[in-house]
Formats: C-alpha cells, sequence, structure tokens
C-alpha cells in the first residue's frame, strides 16, 4: 500500500483547500461582512474536520467506502460509496471546466477549450495512474512556488497602499442574519465541507496517530488565508465591485502598480490558480478512482482510464461559463452537504449505536 508522511499530508491539505477558492470573492452577499461569513463557514468546517477525523479514528485502515460498508452494511453501504465516487469524479469535472474558462479568459482567447481541458485532464490522468505517493510529492514540489507567490503578491499590494480598511466599514451593518445565510450552506460546502475527501487519503498516512492533529493545524492555517485573501480583496475592491467581477483576485492584483516598471503580475495569479485547480482536480479524480476500486473490487489500474473519460466527456454538459458557475454555485452547493455532513453525521450515530450494542 502507498503511503505518505504527516508533513505531506498537511501540505496536501493546504494546496487543496487553496486550490480555486481565491478565483472567487466567496460570500459576497453580505458585502463588506463577506469576511465574517468565511470565518463562521471556516469555524463550522473545523466542527466538521473534528467529526470526519472521530470516524475516521474507528478504522485507522479504512477507506471511504469501507467505512460506508462497515457502518452501513454491505449493499447499502457499497450504493452510497458509488453514489460518493460519481460526486468525486463531478467535482473534478467542474474543475477541468473551470481550467478551460480561465484560459479562455485570461491566455489563450482564440485556443479551443476541448484542447486545453484534453491536456489538463490528461496530466491529470497520467498523474492518478501513477498513484498517490507521486501525486503528493508534485504537490510538495508546487507548494514553495504557491507560498512565495502569494506572500510577493500581498506585499505589493501592501507596498502599493491599495488596501483600504475603510472598505470594510460598517460591520454588521445589517445584522448577523446576511452572515449567516451567506456562509450556510455555500461557505461551508465550498471549500470547507471538501475536506471529506481526505476519507480517502488518511488510510495511507503512514503515522496514524498524529492524523487529527496535523489535519486541524492545516485546515486552521489555511482557513486564516483564505479569509485573509478575502480581506485584501475587500479593502481593495470594495463590496460593489467584488460582487461584480468574475475573477476579482485577477482585477486586484491589475491594478498593482509600482514605478512605471512592475505591473501586468496577472500571469502569477494565473499560474496560481492553475496549480490550485490541477492538484484540486486530481485529488478528487484520484478520490473517484480509489472509491470506485472499493466498491467493485476492480484494479486501480483500470479504473482511471474510464473515470478520466467520464470526467472529460462530462465538462462539455455545461453550455456556456454562466451556466457553469449558476449550477456550480447555486444548485451544488446545495446537494453538497448530503456528503459533507448528513452522511458522515449518520455514520457518527450509527457507530456510537453499534458501540452501545457492543458494550452491553
Amino acid at each position: 500500500m502507498q503511503q505518505i508522511g504527516k508533513n505531506q499530508l498537511s501540505i496536501l491539505i493546504i494546496i487543496f483547500l487553496i486550490g480555486s477558492t481565491p478565483l472567487f470573492e466567496l460570500g459576497i452577499k453580505a458585502k463588506q461582512d463577506a469576511w465574517l461569513a468565511m470565518a463562521a463557514a471556516a469555524f463550522a468546517g473545523l466542527l466538521l474536520t473534528f467529526m470526519y477525523v472521530r470516524i475516521q479514528k474507528r478504522a485507522p485502515e479504512a477507506e471511504l467506502a469501507e467505512l460506508y460498508t462497515m457502518h452501513f452494511g454491505r449493499w447499502i453501504g457499497g450504493f452510497i460509496g458509488g453514489l460518493h465516487a460519481l460526486w468525486f469524479a463531478y467535482e473534478s469535472m467542474r474543475n477541468v471546466r473551470d481550467v478551460g474558462e480561465l484560459t479562455m479568459m485570461a491566455l489563450l482567447t482564440f485556443t479551443p477549450k476541448w484542447i486545453v481541458m484534453l491536456l489538463i485532464i490528461s496530466a491529470a490522468a497520467y498523474t492518478v495512474s501513477k498513484g498517490l505517493e507521486v501525486f503528493v510529492r508534485v504537490v510538495q514540489l508546487l507548494f514553495p512556488i504557491v507560498a512565495l507567490s502569494y506572500t510577493f503578491l500581498i506585499l505589493l499590494l501592501f507596498i502599493a497602499r491599495l488596501p483600504k480598511l475603510m472598505q470594510l466599514l460598517p460591520i454588521l451593518e445589517n445584522g448577523i442574519g446576511p452572515v449567516m445565510k451567506s456562509a450556510f450552506p455555500d461557505l461551508l460546502s465550498f471549500p470547507f465541507g471538501q475536506m471529506v475527501i481526505f476519507f480517502v487519503f488518511w488510510k495511507h498516512v503512514s503515522e496514524k496517530k498524529v492524523i487529527g492533529r496535523v489535519s486541524y493545524w492545516a485546515y486552521i492555517g489555511v482557513s486564516i488565508f483564505l479569509i485573509l485573501m478575502n480581506v485584501l480583496v475587500l479593502c481593495v475592491l470594495g463590496p460593489e465591485l467584488a460582487a461584480l467581477t468574475a475573477l476579482p483576485l485577477l482585477e486586484v492584483v491589475q491594478m498593482i502598480r509600482l514605478a512605471n516598471i512592475l505591473e501586468r503580475l496577472d500571469v502569477i495569479v494565473t499560474l496560481l490558480l492553475f496549480i490550485g485547480l490541477y492538484v484540486k482536480m486530481t485529488a478528487l479524480y484520484m478520490a473517484a478512482v480509489f472509491t470506485l476500486k472499493a466498491v467493485t473490487g476492480i484494479a486501480y489500474r483500470f479504473c482511471v482510464l474510464p473515470v478520466g473519460l467520464v470526467i472529460y466527456a462530462s465538462s462539455f454538459l455545461e453550455t456556456n461559463n454562466t451556466y457553469h458557475l449558476w449550477i456550480g454555485l447555486d444548485i451544488t452547493l446545495k446537494i453538497v452537504p448530503l456528503f459533507q455532513i448528513v452522511l458522515p453525521l449518520l455514520m457518527l450515530v450509527v457507530g456510537l449505536r453499534k458501540k452501545y450494542k457492543t458494550a452491553g
């Protein structure tokens, strides 16, 4: 069995949760309180992570599909595991489509979208075919690039004196209602609830005893970073412009101009988003393959190509980017709590009941 270390797990959690999140100004329905909505969702996501780790500790050597079978029985658990494999593939498809749309908007305007998406899914399929250890090593190589690039951009924003804290005022102008409405279920579902994917990868961590501690600290660190990025975009663009802009972070970076020399840094943002999307897409693709393998018993290597073909083919179902974003941010986020909250909560309750029966 392929195994990864605790530091590799930490880096994977960080890069996975960042993913495409900075691409959007999440929680903007709460206007200048969007960062508070992010903070509330992040705290709720931490509680979910506690629940996930608690369930995983019952069977440290089990993956998600095996946990479903353990709690719900062979047939019901297998069926739910199959549904979750499809859901992982669907989520991966959304990232493939994001890459295609982003490339056409920011870089290669005249390049056919199908070519861009074929190239990125081919790269992901090759990585998935090599297994988890190779994928995590790739993420380790990308981590310094991501960390240094974001640090560089944040420093430039402050050097250029673009952030204005007045944009965050008044705080809670319309009370706590809009903040909670923006945070739940949307922000909890994306990105914080996506920690559910680590049910698939925790089994492969060599040091099982530190899984909880490493996951919590990595989650807290990346949550603080995402809230900070949300605050920076608000402070630069203001809530009105941030709500109207398709790619707020790109708009922010395009405003950096220092001594008429340092400008047009949007290529760095595009690179960061490509890295984030690649990691998230590949992790979800791999999770779909692992889960399908556990449910069907088919060898891992034979699952890679069929799952990749399904992901690529389904990426053409949405007719345009507006429809794609509407499905993702309005429809998908209302369904995903089934996999992130309802099913894990049922596992937690069933596990407690089974423990009670055994003890009695």
